[in-house]
């Protein structure tokens, strides 16, 4: 299966959120990060300087912040904007996606459209969705 292919069937899986069987969508999870060993891109971003460990696939459109570290098995979607002193390791973040400063996520899926407006967050093994300028305002599925 293609990576897009892999996304959107992702994206699928998290529209059913309440009715997820948790040990399918793990695998299928886990199968999108696999995937991404054939799909590094980091070619076009904006930003100073970001730290990769591959692999890495950053969409088109990517604004990233001061002393951000992306890998290993990071996907970034079109149209992302993530703020300072991100890491990210084992995440999908999807399309139009928007991370205050100071985040750190590890195995976790950032839903399309989701903006986070807020600062200094750490989490791990988790769906997380919502347009918020708190903590407390975005929703949080762990898995």
């Amino acid at each position: 299966m293609k990576m897009r292919e892999l996304i959107e069937k992702l994206d699928n899986s998290i529209k059913k959120i309440d009715s997820i069987n948790a040990e399918e969508f793990r695998i299928l999870f886990q199968n999108v990060l696999k995937e991404l060993k054939n799909h590094h891109k980091i070619d076009k971003y904006i930003g100073d300087f970001p730290t990769f460990i591959e692999p890495v696939f950053l969409g088109e459109n990517v604004r990233l912040g001061d002393d951000v570290l992306l890998g290993p098995n990071v996907y970034i979607g079109n149209n992302c904007e993530l703020g300072d002193f991100v890491e990210l390791s084992n995440t999908i973040i999807q399309d139009n996606v928007k991370l205050g400063n100071n985040f750190t996520l590890i195995n976790c899926i950032i839903t399309k459209n989701s903006h986070f407006n807020f600062n200094n967050y750490n989490v791990k093994n988790c769906i997380l969705m919502g347009v918020t300028d708190t903590k407390d305002g975005l929703k949080k599925v762990v898995f």
